[in-house]
C-alpha cells in the first residue's frame, strides 16, 4: 500500500474504534441512569423539581428560585448534648458526620443543603455529591442547592483557620481580602465552579466575646467590605445569590447607606416558636429580603410544647411540622438539621394545613428575649 492509502485506512480503522467506544460508552451511562440503586430516590437524575415538600421554592428579589427547606450541616457537640463517644471535656463541630448523613438526605430526595466555612462540612458535601455526579444519580449543578457562609468570627470551640480568627482587630483591607480567600476556599472545598448562595455568617464581633469596647464605625466599614466582596463575587458569577446572616436592621441598613449597590436577597437570623425577631422580620419583609430561619426547634419541650401538641392533633402533625408551619407563614425560610431518614421528609410536609391567626397569636405569645441558645443576639453587635 502506499503511504497515502495506509494513512487513510488507519484513520477509518480508528474512526470506526472511537464511533463504537462512543456507543458503549453512552449506552452505559443510559443504564446507569435507569438502573435501581438499593435505598436510592425514585427520582435517580434530581432534574425536576416537585410543588411541595421538600422541593417547594420560594422566589429571591434577583429571580433565582431558592428552596423553603435546606438541610443543615452544623453538627456541633455542645453543653446541651454531650457526645457520649467523643473524649470526655469534647465540645466542637464533628464534620465527620456529614457524609452518611448527605448520603441518607439524597436518597430521600433532599437536594438543598446549608453550610458554612467554620462547620468543616465542605469537604464532606463535596465527597458525597462528587460520588453521585460520578455514578449519574445526580446529572449536573443545577440538580442540588448550596449554601455556605463566610466572616465568622472566632468562637472558642471552633478551628482558628476557619473563622476570621482577629476580626476585632483586623484592619479594612485586611477583612476584605481575608473575605475573598475565604470565598475562594469555600468553592475549592465544595468542588464546584459556583455557588447557589453565600452569606456573611455574621456582622461582627460581639463585645463580650471580643472582651473589650468595639469601635462601631470600625466595624460598619469592615461589614461594608467585606459585602463589596461578595457583590464582586455575584458579578462574576460565582454565586446565584449573596446574603447575610445574623444582622440587624441597623446592620442592613447601614450597608445601604454607606454604598452597597445590591439589596443582600436573604436575611438568615435565629427563629423559633421562642425566638422571633420582630423588628427584623418586618423590616426584612418591607425590604424584600427573603427571611431564612435557623435553630428552628428550639423550644419545642418548654411552655410551647402543650399549645403545639393541642394544635398538633387538631391538623394531625407533630411539634416540629406545627412550629415549621409557624415560621413558614410569617414568612421564613426554613434550615433543619436532621441525621433521620424519616425526619427529613416529614419535617416538609407543612402544606396541606394552615394555622388560624388566632393560633399564629397564641405561638406569638411564647417569644421571648431570653429565648435561644446562647449566640450573641443582632442588636448586641455593634
Amino acid at each position: 500500500l502506499s503511504k497515502e492509502t495506509e494513512a487513510a485506512t488507519m484513520a477509518r480503522f480508528w474512526c470506526i474504534i472511537l464511533c463504537l467506544f462512543s456507543f458503549q460508552t453512552a449506552t452505559r451511562f443510559s443504564e446507569v441512569r435507569g438502573q435501581h440503586v438499593e435505598g436510592s430516590c425514585a427520582d435517580e437524575g434530581g432534574s425536576e423539581w416537585k410543588e411541595d415538600g421538600s422541593d417547594s421554592t420560594i422566589s429571591l428579589h434577583n429571580g433565582v428560585q431558592m428552596p423553603v427547606f435546606q438541610l443543615g450541616t452544623a453538627h456541633m457537640v455542645t453543653d446541651f448534648g454531650p457526645d457520649p463517644d467523643a473524649p470526655a471535656g469534647f465540645i466542637g463541630l464533628q464534620p465527620e458526620r456529614v457524609y452518611q448523613q448527605i448520603e441518607l438526605a439524597l436518597r430521600m430526595g433532599i437536594r438543598a443543603f446549608d453550610s458554612a466555612l467554620n462547620y468543616g462540612s465542605h469537604q464532606g458535601i463535596a465527597h458525597v455529591l462528587g460520588e453521585w455526579w460520578r455514578t449519574v444519580r445526580l446529572q449536573a449543578r443545577k440538580d442540588v442547592w448550596i449554601t455556605t457562609k463566610i466572616f465568622h468570627p472566632f468562637c472558642g470551640v471552633c478551628l482558628k483557620q476557619r473563622h476570621m480568627p482577629t476580626l476585632s482587630d483586623m484592619a479594612v483591607e485586611e477583612a476584605a481580602s481575608k473575605t475573598e480567600e475565604h470565598f475562594e476556599r469555600s468553592l475549592m472545598e465544595l468542588n464546584v465552579g459556583y455557588l447557589d448562595m453565600m452569606l456573611l455568617h455574621w456582622p461582627g464581633e460581639d463585645e463580650a466575646s471580643a472582651g473589650r469596647p468595639l469601635d462601631p464605625q470600625l466595624a460598619r466599614q469592615k461589614r461594608l467590605a467585606a459585602w463589596k466582596v461578595l457583590e464582586d463575587m455575584y458579578q462574576r458569577g460565582w454565586t446565584r445569590a449573596i446574603g447575610v446572616s445574623n444582622f440587624s436592621v441597623k446592620h442592613l441598613q447601614q450597608l445601604q447607606e454607606d454604598g452597597a449597590t445590591i439589596v443582600p436577597m436573604v436575611n438568615q437570623i435565629e427563629a423559633s416558636v421562642e425566638v422571633q425577631h420582630v423588628d427584623i422580620r418586618k423590616y426584612c419583609h418591607q425590604q424584600n429580603i427573603t427571611l431564612q430561619a435557623f435553630s428552628t426547634l428550639r423550644g419545642l419541650n418548654g411552655p410551647a410544647k402543650d399549645i403545639l401538641t393541642e394544635m398538633g392533633q387538631k391538623y394531625g402533625k407533630d411539634l416540629a411540622q406545627v412550629a415549621f408551619r409557624y415560621l413558614y407563614q410569617h414568612g421564613y425560610t426554613i434550615v433543619f438539621l436532621s441525621t433521620s431518614a424519616g425526619r427529613m421528609i416529614s419535617n416538609t410536609e407543612i402544606f396541606d394545613f394552615e394555622l388560624t391567626s388566632e393560633e399564629m397569636q397564641a405561638i406569638d405569645g411564647l417569644n421571648s428575649d431570653e429565648g435561644g441558645w446562647g449566640l450573641p443576639k443582632p442588636n448586641e453587635i455593634p
